[in-house]
């Protein structure tokens, strides 16, 4: 079997370059930092055959004077060019291009609000191109973990005003299994002696509903007019009747239905048929 050839000045360069984007989080100043590294190689040739070193040192020399001065460019950098506010097309294709899933997986947890709705805009509005260059696979794994971004960036700045909109349904579900238990089972008392009418009246299941978020440390009070409330209305519109309005006939249908369901019962004000 042959030795591996040494790679040549410029595909040292690329590659080094490609590793400081990626070491530093500058992914879509990718194309600067390939160029200095560009301008780097002569004078790391230099250095490497001034030395006389075999080709393999000499490859690793010049990978070392060409990463130091490349990083210390990196660090100078900001995460876009100056008077731009969002990566450009072709910035994000140079990175899709250069960077393996794993290293989009980590890149994507560095992007802020603006540059992953931009990343995000651009894989949707060049899909089938962008699937047909770099792989389906590949751009769908990173819009994937693009997305779960996006909400990770939209629940920091929304997570105030969010209400669990499965209180409805464990209300409901808590209400049902207490006459399950009254009426089938025939236990009229819990250990405690508390009542099953008591442990299921809209009060005690306000009381159970209520919590506390620990990521704000915001009181989410539910009190029992509430539940009350979508007591009633479920009683209206059962789920059922609902998924067969929406034409829920498949898992995903009605799993898109069960939060729409539910989502609905929740809300604090409805217009009145």
């Amino acid at each position: 079997m042959g030795s591996i050839p040494p790679k040549k000045p410029s595909e040292i360069a690329r590659d080094v370059a490609d590793d400081v984007a990626f070491d530093s989080g500058r992914l879509w100043r990718l194309e600067d930092l390939r160029k200095k590294a560009r301008e780097l190689c002569q004078t790391a040739e230099s250095s490497a055959a001034s030395l006389g070193l075999p080709d393999e040192g000499a490859s690793a020399l010049q990978r070392g004077l060409i990463s130091k001065q490349v990083m210390k460019t990196a660090k100078g950098m900001d995460a876009l060019p100056p008077n731009q506010e969002k990566p450009t097309p072709e910035q994000i294709e140079t990175a899709l291009e250069a960077f393996s899933i794993e290293r989009w997986i980590t890149l994507i947890d560095g992007l802020d609000q603006t540059g992953t709705a931009a990343f995000l805009a651009h894989i949707r509005r060049e899909s089938d191109e962008l699937k047909q260059r770099f792989g389906a696979r590949k751009v769908g794994r990173i819009e994937e973990r693009a997305i779960m971004r996006d909400i990770d960036h939209w629940l920091r700045d929304n997570r105030d005003k969010l209400v669990p909109i499965s209180d409805p349904y464990w209300a409901g579900s808590w209400r049902e299994q207490a006459r399950h238990a009254n009426r089938i089972v025939g236990k009229g008392h819990t250990a405690t002696g508390r009542s099953i009418a008591e442990l299921s009246s809209d009060s005690s299941i306000a009381r159970r509903l209520t919590k506390r978020d620990e990521q704000t440390g915001r009181e989410m009070k539910v009190d029992d007019r509430e539940v009350k409330r979508w007591r009633e209305r479920m009683e209206r519109l059962p789920f059922e009747q609902y998924a067969a309005d929406v034409e829920a006939d498949d898992p995903e249908k009605r799993a898109a239905a069960f939060i729409d369901y539910y989502t609905t019962i929740r809300k604090k004000y409805q217009r009145k048929n």
